[in-house]
């Protein structure tokens, strides 16, 4: 009989690290094939500024996330780098870590077989995957938050043959306390997984006491550890909500720009993405999704902890649906970290339709289901790339002609982010182009007091577009170098307007045409290596009057040599 145990023990573990292999394969093929995007600049940005800078420029930029995905992230930077697949694999690995997060749940929850069969599902599903490859914050709260449900429950002995000792308990909620303020500090949607914790255990209580039941006594002290518990965490968050709190709200209230979700177009989106990853859309996301949701209301039905798993993903959902009602900023994957309770819902489905039909009938839906989700893992590895939104055209060039005295100039943080994964150990001198019509000229001047050239990094505008706030006064005043697009990101190079290359000048030589236009040129004797940039101030005059047009053009040569 033992060594049957320990027989079906190791086939367990075997067949749970084959699905964490297969998490990991999936997260981390082509990690870095398409090019950040803006949140993803945004994050890297983030994450290269110490506590007191990031809380400041969270009150500069209107910033609507908190703190603790990007302070952890600035600390694998420190270990792994800021490159595309340094900040993504971080991601890849907490993706992981989410899987086998699901089995520990899911094995509190309910049998090894559904747990294994859930952690299968946040493996291969395309939603899942998809987040697990972005340098953002999303699997990293849904690790937390499982972590947070696992203590929580733990800690109040729910669903145990024996409570915890005092000890034990002490533990249990001490990881709690700091994995729901890891989780809450990562994205403020995980505030309705403790709405959902407090529904559960005040519920608990209530029933209790209408019901006089005898553990009235039990659940009452229930409710006071956890009030007790969320007030430790509303303490640890409390100092940046104090700091933030008006900007952010300013942030998402400027972000709400739509309108609110229908209902039925809110649970669409959702269950789109759920069923069939981002972009899902059309028949397959639709039976996917419906698919879904009656197998989920099946383990509902048939599970022995169905009131748990069900009011786990019902009450964040529904309560999501009214703050999404209030700030129509929101987007599913906000929702990610209710997945691995969604799939434990279906796994525990399968497992009901397989005790009543046959396992055959079980493996049949679950071969229906990864066939429903290769069209969203197929977008995960082949879909198109956006190319006009690549930053790497533009940033190969800067990394090609930058000099260590370079300054670069922008407007959004993400694009700061881009330039610090794509071109790390740069030596440039970032400055945000926040300007007015009449502080551009003076700050821009301040600029090149410090530094001979500026690169001006623009989205969707040209240096040469008269709104162009920054560009106008650079085009007025300073020496252009170039002016290109890479898709839609802009880039210019300018020379200060006092800007002098060694060898040229100070001796002028002059030159007339038609007698009529005169041309002082400075003496060249410059050595300059490639890529560097050479000012040449030219100066005409007209001597009489000008009856004609006259076109204006350098040639660059040696004596005897064609010119360039």
């Amino acid at each position: 009989m033992g060594m049957k145990l320990h027989r079906n023990s190791i086939r367990w573990t075997v067949t749970l690290v084959i699905i964490l292999l297969v998490a990991f394969a999936l997260r981390v093929i082509q990690l870095d094939r398409r090019p950040l995007w803006w949140d993803e600049g945004n994050s890297v940005y983030f994450a290269h500024q110490g506590l007191s800078a990031l809380v400041n420029e969270t009150r500069t930029t209107n910033d609507t996330d908190p703190p603790v995905y990007r302070l952890a992230l600035g600390g694998w930077g420190i270990l792994a780098g800021s490159s595309p697949f340094a900040v993504r694999f971080f991601s890849a690995l907490l993706g992981v870590v989410a899987v086998a997060l699901t089995w520990v749940v899911g094995c509190w929850l309910t049998s090894r077989r559904t747990a294994l069969l859930a952690a299968f599902l946040v493996a291969l599903s395309p939603m899942q995957v998809y987040y697990s490859r972005e340098a953002k914050g999303y699997v990293w709260a849904t690790v937390w938050g499982l972590l947070s449900v696992y203590a929580w429950g733990q800690g109040l002995g729910y669903f145990s043959a024996r409570s915890p000792s005092r000890s034990e308990s002490l533990c249990w909620w001490a990881v709690y306390v700091l994995s729901t303020a890891a989780a809450v500090g990562t994205h403020y949607y995980l505030g309705l997984l403790v709405l959902w914790q407090g529904f559960w255990v005040t519920g608990g209580a209530g029933f209790s006491l209408i019901r006089g039941s005898p553990a009235r006594r039990q659940a009452l002290v229930r409710l006071g550890q956890w009030i007790l518990a969320t007030g430790l965490v509303a303490l640890l968050l409390a100092p940046w909500a104090w700091a933030v709190f008006g900007t952010t709200v300013r942030g998402v209230r400027g972000l709400s720009r739509g309108n609110a979700l229908l209902p039925w177009t809110y649970l669409s989106q959702v269950g789109g993405e759920f069923g069939a990853g981002p972009d899902g859309e059309g028949l397959t996301a639709l039976i996917a999704s419906c698919g879904l949701a009656v197998l989920a209301v099946v383990g509902a039905l048939a599970g022995s902890r169905r009131a748990f798993l069900l009011t786990w993903v019902a009450v964040p959902l529904a309560a999501a649906y009214l703050v999404q009602a209030t700030y129509p900023f929101f987007f599913p994957r906000f929702l990610l970290y209710l997945g691995p309770a969604c799939y434990l819902l279906v796994s525990g489905g399968i497992g009901a339709l397989r005790r009543r039909l046959s396992a055959a009938t079980a493996v049949a839906l679950v071969v229906v289901v990864i066939g429903l989700w290769v069209p969203g893992l197929a977008r995960v590895y082949a879909g198109p790339v956006d190319e006009a939104e690549d930053p790497r055209p533009a940033i190969a060039r800067i990394r090609s002609l930058a000099q260590p005295d370079d300054a670069l100039v922008y407007v959004y943080v993400w694009q700061v982010g881009y330039v610090l994964s794509y071109y790390p150990q740069n030596e440039l001198s970032f400055y945000r182009a926040y300007f007015t019509p009449q502080t551009a000229g003076p700050e821009l001047e301040l600029i090149f007091a410090d530094h001979p050239r500026l690169w001006l990094f623009s989205y969707r505008i040209a240096a040469e577009e008269a709104h162009n706030l920054s560009a106008s006064w650079l085009e007025a005043e300073a020496y252009k170098v170039e002016s290109n697009w890479y898709g839609r990101h802009h880039l210019a190079l300018y020379l200060a307007p006092h800007f002098q290359t060694p060898g040229v000048g100070p001796d002028e030589g002059t030159a007339y045409f038609d007698g009529r236009v005169e041309l002082r040129y400075p003496l060249i004797s410059a050595r300059l290596s490639p890529g560097g940039v050479m000012a040449l101030p030219l100066h005409w005059r007209a001597l009489a009057a000008l009856d004609e047009d006259y076109l204006v053009f350098v040639h660059l040569g040696l004596p005897g040599a064609p010119p360039l």
